[in-house]
């Protein structure tokens, strides 16, 4: 278990945490020394990405409400609490909406230093290929030349632009306990409500993880999320 603090903030690392990132890395079929860097650099960039995501929920609940924050890095990604602290539900609001914001604002500012290293058109063109799959067109041999001569630097940026935008968009799903589903849970009523809509996104996300993406991880995560609100759902009365 790893400890320390940042910005007067107690960290913790729990070991499933780096299983969960050396898996969704492609660990089973890194069979080469190459392969292996690979995930390590993801396990890093996992690392950093859900960090920045959850001291945007800490520093903000430290803002508006106070309380003594701690950030937990576990198997399932992070949690981020305010002991102590009172918040009222546009500031719960904020705290919950500032960990996808985090992220947000960190693949920007990614995106940006890439653009005043590089040629933007290059940049967003490739950006466009790691995130949405489009062929780039026109791309410079200064920027093809970067990637040949520093892979694995080009890799690492990859990895985060890729992680800070999807799993940021994943996470606002209006799936419990996501964040998208902690906002679903503020504003709309009944709570049994949030549960249904819960299970019915999660149930269609293990579906899409399964049969389209080909990721067992994806299917099994959001399974059980779908299984967690259904039981959820029926814990709770329509009031």
């Amino acid at each position: 278990m790893i400890r320390f603090s940042l910005f007067g903030i107690p960290v913790e690392v729990q070991p499933f945490f780096w299983v969960m990132c050396i898996m969704l890395g492609g660990a089973f079929h890194a069979d080469t020394a190459e392969a292996i860097l690979s995930v390590a650099l993801f396990a890093l960039a996992a690392f950093v990405s859900v960090l920045v995501h959850e001291l945007g929920h800490a520093m903000t609940g430290i803002k508006l409400g106070g309380g003594r924050a701690h950030i937990m890095l576990t198997a399932f990604g992070g949690l981020a609490s305010n002991q102590g602290g009172r918040f009222s539900r546009s500031q719960r609001f904020w705290m919950i909406a500032a960990g996808p914001g985090a992220g947000f604002v960190f693949f920007l500012l990614i995106l940006t230093l890439l653009c005043l290293l590089f040629r933007s058109t290059d940049v967003l063109q490739v950006a466009s290929t790691i995130l949405f799959g489009l062929r780039p067109h026109l791309i410079s041999m200064e920027f093809i030349n970067m990637i040949r001569e520093k892979p694995f630097v080009f890799m690492f940026f990859q990895q985060l632009l890729w992680i800070n935008f999807w799993w940021g968009v994943i996470n606002l799903l209006p799936v419990m306990p996501l964040d998208g589903g902690q906002i679903a849970n503020l504003l709309v009523t009944p709570q049994r409500r949030v549960f249904l809509i819960g299970m019915i996104a999660a149930s269609f996300m293990a579906a899409l993880g399964l049969i389209w993406f080909k990721s067992l991880y994806t299917g099994l995560l959001f399974g059980y999320l779908a299984w967690q609100n259904y039981k959820n759902m029926g814990a709770v009365r329509w009031r």
